[in-house]
């Protein structure tokens, strides 16, 4: 997660349009693929798969020329990237789900965002940690994929890849 500088919307847009060679072959070295990002006004999340970890695969990634260069290219404005202590913001997964055949054909990549009640973040907790078999075989049928759920506080964000896309997924 990150967050963006009020009135840069556009610029950040317009930077990410075309991501450079260079970076993306050290993406792919530092062990990170299925690489996206999604914007909504300031806030700005990431969804990658990382091999071994996240915490390895971006170690390695950090230092990389290409990506150091990005990052200064990127400084005026990007607003937050870090926590306090200089950790880059992650939120957790608290489900995954990938069930159901392969699917062929049109796909869309997806991300939705929600706040929960703090008050009831364990009750959240304890019904993502045992989701419903039925769900599971609902989501599957509706064409989700690679579907999964993250938590930070009260910040919730779901991926998923839907099947033909959203709107059908949904519908």
């Amino acid at each position: 997660y990150l967050r963006i500088f009020p009135g840069t919307e556009a610029e950040y847009d317009r930077r990410h349009a075309e991501i450079w060679p260079e970076l993306v072959e050290e993406i792919r070295e530092s062990g990170i693929h299925n690489f996206s990002g999604f914007r909504r006004g300031t806030d700005v999340w990431y969804y990658a798969e990382c091999e071994p970890d996240a915490a390895t695969a971006f170690g390695v990634h950090g230092p990389k020329p290409a990506n150091q260069r990005w990052n200064r290219y990127f400084r005026d404005v990007i607003a937050q990237i870090t926590t306090d202590s200089g950790e880059l913001i992650r939120l957790d997964e608290v489900f995954y789900t990938n069930e159901g055949p392969k699917l062929d054909g049109p796909m869309t990549r997806g991300f939705l965002t929600l706040v929960i009640d703090p008050e009831r973040s364990d009750e959240y907790e304890a019904l993502h940690a045992n989701p419903w078999p039925d769900m599971i075989e609902a989501i599957a049928k509706a064409g989700f994929r690679n579907y999964s759920g993250f938590r930070r506080g009260a910040q919730v964000v779901y991926y998923g890849e839907y099947h033909p896309d959203m709107a059908t997924v949904f519908g």
